[in-house]
């Protein structure tokens, strides 16, 4: 019989690896995101630490509260959007049935993995970076980490008690009083009871943690779990559609509607709570919502990968042609019509009309981010071999071409004439003209490329 005792150097090799993977992936072009959204959060949590230590001035004291509970509301929506969009994600064992270890121990295991994903160290080191500059303000990003701390442990409960099939079981009313106490305390920034309350949403999840370790972790097993069940579009919903639609939407359904969920929800608070004086207090995040970024970083920067079979079958028969194009003209055109018909109605709905000026940078985005997008279908396609979800949607595109469209949508937004915009988007407009030279030549060394890219040989 093996010592369960010698068995504990597991959880150390397996928390290391994990935090590589997310933090110092083998791709480069994926690490190179990975750092660069590491920084831009780094500066931003340094940011957020200057506003503490200066909220008391007059300009800042007035809408420093609403943009606070804005920020803490965002931040408890994207911890469990990493989890339930577009689809709930499992909770799955990570050692062997053979391996002597016992289901409290994997339940545990499970739970810490779990933590490190790339979005919750992006969130974290923003709030630790805030707590360092701003020492005496300690509280404030303190409780915003025991909120997003509680949030996973949470959505960690819940995912648990859907795996094993126990959506009846008591522990879930427990686990949305748990919801319920952190939407109170967002409420009520200013009560006198706050303090408490942000203690007792943050110790209730996890005393909810505790009972179902003891209760429900023994059926976390092979012998329990029920058959994992595939998550497709309704074949009713595709079936009048062309073949390509069909394609497309099976593959990419998912990812599409985390991109218009993140911008609906980035821009609606945003534009309730985070407007002063005319002025964006979160420019930062809000040029993410405003452009049509998301839906090319997830899914349109890798267009014909995702096609899959259908690019390698035109690919055999015909090559590189005119229908090409037209196809990733006919896909991507009605989502960044659809992207952009939701920005400009948040904005006209929500945004004063001194800020409407800002729809105009809605069609130079889509001119220059449409370029992009086809230079990143073609010279950098990668296989979608990877499982699509909430967690690891943007390794199935090239992160080099990620942070292309990320610092295209900064430039647009931040450069401060509109002749210098005009001419960026123009520039990156015309880039595309030597790929579509190549298609339209029918270039045998992008084919090549191209037939590798997508993973078919």
């Amino acid at each position: 019989m093996a010592n369960y005792a010698a068995l504990g150097h597991y959880l150390p090799y397996l928390l290391g690896r994990r935090l590589r993977a997310v933090v110092w992936p083998p791709d480069s072009g994926e690490r190179a995101l990975a750092l660069l959204l590491l920084g831009l959060m780094g500066l931003y949590g340094v940011g957020f630490g200057f506003m503490l230590n200066h909220q008391d001035q007059r300009g800042l004291a007035e809408v420093f509260p609403k943009m606070l509970v804005a920020l803490n509301a965002a931040w408890l929506v994207s911890t469990l959007l990493i989890d339930f969009l577009p689809t709930l994600r499992p909770v799955t064992r990570p050692l062997p049935e053979h391996f002597p270890v016992s289901e409290r121990q994997n339940v545990v295991t499970a739970f810490l993995l779990d933590l490190i994903t790339l979005r919750r160290l992006l969130l974290v080191l923003g709030l630790l970076l805030a707590l360092l500059v701003a020492p005496r303000h300690a509280l404030v990003p303190g409780f915003s980490l025991l909120l997003i701390v509680g949030a996973t442990v949470l959505s960690f409960n819940v995912r648990l008690l859907v795996t094993l099939g126990r959506w009846r079981h008591p522990l879930l009313a427990a686990n949305l009083l748990s919801l319920g106490l952190m939407g109170w305390w967002l409420a009520v920034p200013t009560a006198p009871y706050s303090p408490a309350l942000g203690v007792a949403m943050a110790l209730l999840p996890w005393l909810v943690g505790a009972a179902q370790l003891y209760w429900l972790a023994p059926y976390f097993s092979a012998r329990y779990l029920p058959a994992e069940a595939a998550t497709t579009v309704p074949s009713t919903t595709l079936a009048r559609l062309p073949l390509e639609w069909k394609v497309y939407l099976h593959k990419v359904w998912l990812p599409l509607t985390v991109g218009f969920v993140f911008k609906a929800v980035l821009l609606s608070i945003t534009g309730l709570a985070m407007i002063k004086n005319s002025r964006v207090t979160n420019p930062g995040l809000f040029y993410l919502g405003l452009l049509p970024i998301v839906s090319f970083t997830y899914v349109n920067n890798n267009l014909f990968a995702y096609l899959g079979s259908l690019t390698a079958n035109e690919l055999v028969r015909l090559g590189l042609t005119r229908r090409l194009l037209a196809l990733y003209l006919r896909l991507v055109l009605p989502v960044l019509l659809a992207d952009c018909l939701l920005s400009a109605t948040l904005v006209l709905a929500l945004f004063p009309a001194s800020m409407w000026h800002v729809l105009g940078l809605l069609p130079l985005a889509s001119v220059a981010l449409l370029s992009i997008g086809l230079w990143a279908s073609l010279h950098h396609a990668k296989p979608v071999i990877k499982s699509i979800d909430f967690a690891n949607m943007r390794n199935n595109t090239s992160g080099a071409m990620s942070a292309t469209s990320l610092g295209l949508g900064a430039a647009l937004y931040f450069l401060p004439w509109w002749w210098a915009r005009i001419a960026l988007a123009l520039v990156v407009a015309a880039s595309a003209a030597w790929p579509l030279h190549q298609v339209l030549r029918n270039d045998g060394a992008l084919r090549r490329k191209l037939w590798k890219g997508i993973g078919a040989g």
